[in-house]
């Protein structure tokens, strides 16, 4: 009696222990993604844009941020419409970027232009979004 009780609980032992080793704990995602300025969608994004606060701040930042006014002024130099324009104010002032984006926010066909390449790029809107607060 006391071998077939201590062989019975053996095998409700192993029995027992198999069963909770097969079973698995479900688990957590490693990468829990916490949400950010920088994930708001780019309609709204561009839908902001629009808004004359955040085109000011943006005419602001094309003055004082040498990456976003060299890229515009690259884009304007390289578009079919704006080509000739740009490359006058380049040829004027070939060492002076400042003074080529001075041009183009006084010129209100050139501005529009710049400003609607920076809203059709999600990269330079994020990017702008970014450094003016948003």
């Amino acid at each position: 009696m006391k071998k077939s009780l201590s062989i019975l609980s053996i095998v409700f032992f192993i029995g027992f222990t198999s069963m909770v080793s097969a079973q698995t704990m479900p688990t957590m995602p490693t990468k829990i993604k916490v949400p950010s300025v920088s994930d708001a969608s780019i309609t709204q994004m561009q839908t902001l844009f629009e808004t004359p606060d955040v085109q000011t701040k943006v005419k602001e930042q094309l003055l004082g941020n040498k990456d976003l006014r060299d890229t515009t002024i690259n884009f304007l130099k390289n578009n079919p419409e704006t080509t000739k324009q740009i490359t006058s104010a380049i040829a004027k002032n070939p060492t002076a970027k400042n003074k080529v984006m001075e041009y183009i926010l006084k010129n209100p066909e050139l501005t529009k232009t710049a400003m609607n390449f920076i809203k059709n790029n999600p990269e330079i809107l994020k990017k702008v979004m970014g450094l003016i607060g948003m």
